[in-house]
């Protein structure tokens, strides 16, 4: 064994397979905007399923300022072994940093872990039973895409690592764990290139620092160079137990601006719990992400995100939602597939949910559901949806959450004006759809070979978690059984009959001569008095104040959509039907502040009680369907 840690990569037997690694590839999704959001996810969502019991996981993301980056021998040090292979032909790099950049680096260091625990001469799991003591170590620095973690955590692949050295420009990264068990200290570093050639011979993609005893690595545990080490990189770590992760040259694209807006809209629900706290250090400057800072730090760095906002609200509320306040689904029969059936909830329910998520404040729901396993029996579980209207949302909003990990792909496909949280927190449940996900966390994949064959009624049940905040929204906002003449006034293409205006007591009006108008019409919102008349125009309407005797709300929203044979015509709304702030549509008003027009959309503030909007510009030969909502709270 060498008395010094250096970079070695293995040299290839004739006959060896020519592998290249592909694991990067895994974390290019839709569902993440950046390196950074995987880095983000990938890091914490470690740290969270090796956190210790009851305590709060701490993480450290610490840029190196220009006084602290490494160069000469110290960088020599570090990097002995590493660039003549990363520089061979067909290592993969494109763009290396040159030979007289200094040593820029990022940290990531957890707190309230329990480190890298196990053997760390361990080279093989063949032995293993489940009964035998975990090796973190090991599967950590010795295996791609293979993971002994138990159904309770969070990963299943065994590639969240692999996203530190796709962070690095040299495809590299160094760990120093502290353990819980014993307090070892142990350092090792690993590079991740392609099979290339080096003064002729042929190297393994995988090289490693630390220690060598012919071939394999073994970790650095000597107290001096572990200090030199946590020195060189600006560790905070002492005796600490956790792992401490250094990321050498990292990447353009991950920068102090990307990492805190992805920390909180990734893990925004495990800061709120009290369950993580995170910090961002650069330049000199901190930036503390807790459950007190971060409503503050959303608004900041959202530039006044009202969705946002409204999100972390809703998240807030949840947590302290009572049993009492919880609304129970009715449990599907165990023996069936799950589906949504109307029935799961009475009538009486529904009548109180209705008037809840009308005022409108938040609705809690618990919907249970039978878990499956092929080889095992059933487990009644179930899952938690949290759901609010909230008129100034421009679409529907979701977000599905196993345990404290944010599935960010998965969507529920609510209507525009309404957000949801569904929360999965019981085990049985949880570890069904960890066992779907792709290997970013992003998806549920029903048709995956490591989940189809698991559970029986597998896919119905993922199926199911996704459709029910959806099929209780449809539900809790379907009309009442019956003629509505009300809603008929807004329906252009219908006629309301005689009798039925005979006993309709809202005011009428005269023709609009010149102007192409139809008979006036008016609607009104239900359980408030009506504030606007609503008047059918050639190629559009006019929405005008009821008079000085009516009430203003604070706001107005309204919502125009041509009508479809089937079906809710503002769910079938699309930008080539129109968009209100591109011609050929024409907007004139008077006595009114515009908040927003976008797409079918428009909100404003009325200022005087006879104002008026007038709005033309549609296909006259299609049907026009007009809806207008009060919002009390005015937007600013």
């Amino acid at each position: 064994m060498t008395n010094f840690p250096r970079w070695t990569f293995r040299r290839m037997q004739p006959g060896e397979m020519n592998v290249d690694p592909i694991e990067g590839e895994f974390f290019s999704t839709e569902a993440l905007d950046s390196l950074a959001d995987a880095l983000v996810r990938e890091s914490i969502q470690n740290s969270l399923d090796a956190r210790r019991p009851d305590e709060t996981l701490h993480v450290r993301f610490a840029f190196s300022g220009p006084d602290q980056e490494i160069e000469g021998e110290a960088k020599a040090t570090y990097l002995e072994g590493l660039m003549p292979h990363l520089r061979a032909a067909k290592s993969g790099f494109l763009e290396l940093p040159t030979t007289n950049e200094a040593l820029s680096f990022l940290t990531i260091e957890d707190f309230g872990t329990r480190g890298l625990q196990g053997d760390p001469a361990q080279s093989e799991d063949d032995e293993l039973n489940l009964d035998s003591v975990r090796n973190d170590f090991y599967y950590f620095w010795r295996n791609v895409g293979r993971s002994r973690k138990h159904a309770a955590e969070l990963g299943r692949w065994g590639l969240g690592k692999t996203v530190f050295p796709a962070a690095s420009r040299v495809n590299s990264f160094f760990a120093l764990t502290v353990r819980s068990d014993d307090l070892l200290r142990l350092l090792m570093g690993q590079s991740v290139a392609k099979v290339h050639k080096l003064q002729g011979q042929r190297y393994y993609p995988y090289g490693y620092y630390g220690d060598f005893k012919e071939d394999f690595a073994l970790p650095v545990n000597d107290g001096a160079r572990l200090n030199a080490f946590s020195t060189a990189f600006d560790l905070v770590r002492h005796d600490e137990p956790g792992l401490s992760v250094v990321v050498p040259y990292p990447s353009a694209e991950i920068t102090p601006e990307a990492l805190v807006p992805s920390i909180i809209h990734h893990y925004f629900v495990a800061i709120m719990a009290g369950v993580l706290t995170a910090e961002v250090v650069a330049d000199g400057k901190r930036v503390t992400l807790d459950a007190k800072s971060l409503p503050v730090l959303a608004h900041e760095l959202q530039s006044g995100n009202r969705e946002f906002e409204g999100l972390l609200r809703l998240a807030r509320w949840s947590m302290n939602v009572s049993a009492a306040d919880t609304i129970a689904l009715a449990i599907p029969p165990e023996k069936d597939a799950p589906r949504w059936l109307d029935d799961r909830l009475t009538p009486e329910q529904i009548a109180k949910l209705r008037e809840v998520l009308d005022e409108p404040s938040p609705i809690a729901l618990r919907a249970p559901v039978w878990v499956k396993p092929s080889a095992g029996e059933a487990v009644l579980s179930y899952f938690d949806v949290f759901l609010e209207r909230d008129d100034l949302l421009a679409r529907g909003e979701d977000h599905f959450i196993r345990d404290y990990i944010t599935v960010a792909g998965v969507r529920s496909s609510l209507p525009k004006g309404y957000r949801c949280i569904v929360a999965v927190r019981d085990r049985a449940l949880a570890t069904l759809l960890g066992d779907s996900e792709n290997p970013a966390h992003t998806e549920w994949q029903e048709r995956s070979p490591r989940f189809k064959d698991r559970y029986r009624h597998g896919a119905s049940t993922l199926r199911y978690v996704k459709a029910v905040p959806r099929e209780v929204l449809r539900l809790l906002t379907r009309p009442a059984e019956g003629r509505d003449y009300g809603l008929l006034r807004q329906l252009f293409s219908l006629e309301i009959p005689e009798a039925a205006e005979a006993k309709d007591h809202a005011p009428q009006h005269d023709q609009v001569d010149g102007t192409g108008a139809g008979a006036t019409t008016s609607a009104e919102i239900v359980g408030r008095e009506p504030f606007f008349q609503l008047q059918k125009l050639g190629g559009g309407f006019r929405l005008s104040g009821a008079g000085a005797d009516r009430a203003l709300p604070g706001a107005i929203r309204v919502e125009v959509a041509y009508e479809v044979r089937r079906g809710n015509p503002f769910a079938h709304y699309q930008t080539l039907d129109f968009e209100l702030d591109r011609k050929p549509i024409d907007l004139v008003s008077s006595g009114v502040e515009i908040v927003r027009r976008k797409g079918n959309e428009l909100l404003f503030r009325p200022q005087q009680s006879d104002f008026h909007v007038v709005i033309t510009g549609f296909h006259t030969y299609r049907d026009l369907r007009v809806r207008v909502k009060a919002i009390d709270a005015v937007p600013t």
